[in-house]
C-alpha cells in the first residue's frame, strides 16, 4: 500500500476540522504521474478527500475501508479481469459512480466495457477539455444536484426552452433549432448533428418513454409519425443552448423510465464497428441512443427514477471530427438516489 496517497486526512463521513472538506471520498486509479497530478489539481477544487492508488489491488483495498462517493480510474487499468472485478465489486458497494478516464487509441475495447454494466461515466477528451468534464462530473456526483443544461455552459448564457405538447411539433422545433444554429454561423454539420440528436430525443421521449404502473411501455408499438396530444405527464421539454463551446440539446421527460442497462447496451452498440451498430434490436426507451451518441462529443443522462429523464447532448464546436477517430466521446449516467 505504499504507494497509495491520500490528500487529506478528514474521515469520509464528516467534514474536515477546517470546515472546508466535504463528505465523501475521491479515489483515482492510475499509474501515470503526469496525469495523477492534472487530476490533482482538478479534482482538489472539490475540497473533498482524494485518494490516489497505482494499482487495481491497492484500489480494491482502499475501497473496503472507505467506500468512495466516486471512483475515477485510468481505462489502461481495465484490461484484465480484476480491472473489471474492482468496477464491479464497487458498484456491489455503492459507489456513488465509477468514471472510466479513456485513453486515444481505447475505442475498440469500449464495448467490452460496457457490457460488464458497472460505468456509470466515461471521458474521453484531452486537457482542457478534460477539466471543464470533469469537474462537472465530479460536482453533480458528490452535491446529488444532477439536472439541468446550464452547469456544462458558461454562466450567463440564455436557453431557449419550448414545451412539446403535440406528437407532430417535432419537425418544426428541430427546424426552429436548425435555424437558429445556422444564424449563429457555426456551420452545417453541427446544425444536422443538433437536428438529429434533437429529433431522436425527443421521439424517444414521446414514443418509449411512457409506461404504466407495472412499468411496461404504452406508446412504445405506436408508429412514429402518429399525431396526438400531449397533457400531463406525456408533455416534454426541449431546451438548448450555444455558448461558443458547446452546442447543447436538452430533452427531458416526466417518467423516468430509462435504465442504466438499457442506455449501457445501446452505447455498446453504438461504439461498435459492426456494421448494424444502430440497430436496437428489441423495444424500449433505449432506442437510437446508439444514433445519438454517434452525434454528440458528450452525452449525459440524468435519471430520478419514475419521476424524470433528462438526456443532454454536447456537440463540441472546437473540436474536429478527426481528432476524435479514435477516441470514444464522453458519457454520463446520473441516477438520484
Amino acid at each position: 500500500m505504499e504507494n497509495v496517497q491520500s490528500l487529506c486526512n478528514a474521515p469520509a463521513d464528516e467534514p474536515g476540522a477546517d470546515g472546508l472538506h466535504a463528505p465523501g471520498r475521491i479515489l483515482v486509479v492510475c499509474r501515470d504521474r503526469r496525469v495523477q497530478r492534472q487530476i490533482q489539481r482538478i479534482l482538489g477544487a472539490t475540497l473533498h478527500t482524494l485518494d490516489i492508488a497505482e494499482a487495481v489491488e491497492e484500489a480494491g483495498a482502499l475501497c473496503a475501508v472507505h467506500v468512495p462517493a466516486l471512483l475515477v480510474i485510468d481505462q489502461e487499468l481495465l484490461q484484465g479481469p480484476e480491472g473489471v472485478g474492482l468496477l464491479t465489486e464497487a458498484d456491489r458497494l455503492g459507489v456513488g459512480a465509477c468514471l472510466v478516464l479513456a485513453s486515444p487509441g481505447s475505442l475498440p475495447d469500449l464495448p467490452r466495457l460496457l457490457r460488464a454494466g458497472a460505468i456509470t461515466n466515461l471521458l474521453g477528451r484531452a486537457m482542457p477539455t478534460l477539466a471543464e468534464e470533469l469537474t462537472v462530473t465530479a460536482l453533480k456526483v458528490l452535491r446529488h444536484d444532477i439536472f439541468g443544461v446550464e452547469k456544462y455552459l458558461t454562466w450567463g448564457v440564455p436557453v431557449v426552452a419550448r414545451k412539446v405538447t403535440r406528437s407532430d411539433e417535432r419537425a418544426d422545433l428541430v427546424d426552429e433549432l436548425t435555424a437558429t444554429v445556422k444564424q449563429l454561423g457555426i456551420g452545417s454539420r453541427a446544425a444536422q448533428m443538433a437536428a438529429l440528436v434533437a429529433d431522436e430525443l425527443m421521439t424517444n421521449a414521446i414514443f418509449n418513454a411512457p409506461t404504466d404502473t407495472a412499468g411496461t411501455a404504452t406508446r412504445r408499438d405506436e408508429r412514429r409519425d402518429t399525431v396526438r396530444s400531449l397533457s400531463g405527464r406525456e408533455e416534454i421539454w426541449l431546451r438548448y443552448a450555444c455558448d461558443a463551446r458547446y452546442l447543447a440539446i436538452e430533452v427531458t421527460d416526466q417518467w423516468g423510465s430509462l435504465s442504466r442497462p438499457t442506455i449501457l447496451a445501446c452505447l455498446a452498440k453504438g461504439v461498435s464497428r459492426d456494421v448494424n451498430k444502430v440497430i436496437m434490436h428489441g423495444g424500449g426507451a433505449g432506442i437510437g441512443v446508439g444514433l445519438v451518441y454517434d452525434s454528440c462529443h458528450h452525452l449525459v443522462f440524468n435519471i430520478h427514477p419514475h419521476q424524470r429523464t433528462q438526456v443532454i447532448g454536447l456537440i463540441d464546436l472546437r473540436v474536429s471530427p478527426q481528432d476524435l477517430a479514435l477516441t470514444p466521446a464522453s458519457f454520463n449516467i446520473f441516477v438520484e438516489r
